[in-house]
């Protein structure tokens, strides 16, 4: 249902906008709660703001939906959440029931269940606020700033295609695969 090349161009309208503050924080917050990708949304907070003020949109938008979603998660509760997600999420359930920041942290980093999925789980299953909040924020930063970096040198692959800017692209990619088969055999016994 994504169309990529629609939602690149809105992106680029989006970029003179007064209001486009405004539009990124609420596509987040609707986005988590319609299941949309995370990833999309920080990719195109990334094409308007650029890598560091995106980063940090990225970052407080991923952190309203990650708290909305939370809440919906916390009023229907642990019986109903299960019984909607049956068996194929009792991986998650038990990386929840584990708690604290770091368990959070882990779920943000490895691609565990889809980010609305964690946050509504976490609420059922009343992970405290503070470590859900503080491990979401840990968990989430790295991948933000990654997403981030990649979009605008992938941007500046395509706008200047020269062998500098395309091994840039390709180390990048590199690097995020290395490090993520590294960080998921790390942290897969956690």
């Amino acid at each position: 249902l994504i169309d990529i090349h629609k939602l690149a161009a809105w992106a680029a309208s989006l970029r003179q906008s007064p209001a486009r503050h405004f539009y990124i924080l609420s596509a987040y917050l609707i986005g988590s709660v319609l299941v949309v990708p995370i990833t999309v949304l920080i990719l195109i907070t990334a094409i308007v703001f650029g890598p560091t003020i995106g980063s940090l949109y990225s970052l407080a938008g991923c952190l309203i939906g990650a708290a909305v979603t939370y809440m919906i998660g916390f009023f229907l509760g642990q019986d109903f959440v299960r019984k909607i997600a049956g068996a194929k999420w009792q991986r998650l359930e038990r990386k929840i029931g584990q708690s604290g920041i770091i368990a959070v942290a882990t779920l943000r980093l490895l691609p565990v269940a889809p980010f609305t999925v964690v946050n509504i789980v976490a609420g059922a299953f009343r992970v405290p606020l503070r470590d859900y909040i503080l491990g979401s924020l840990l968990g989430l930063t790295p991948g933000i700033l990654v997403t981030n970096l990649f979009a605008h040198q992938f941007e500046n692959a395509v706008r200047n295609p020269g062998i500098g800017t395309i091994l840039i692209l390709a180390a990048l990619v590199g690097i995020t695969a290395i490090g993520t088969t590294w960080l998921k055999r790390r942290l897969d016994g956690v």
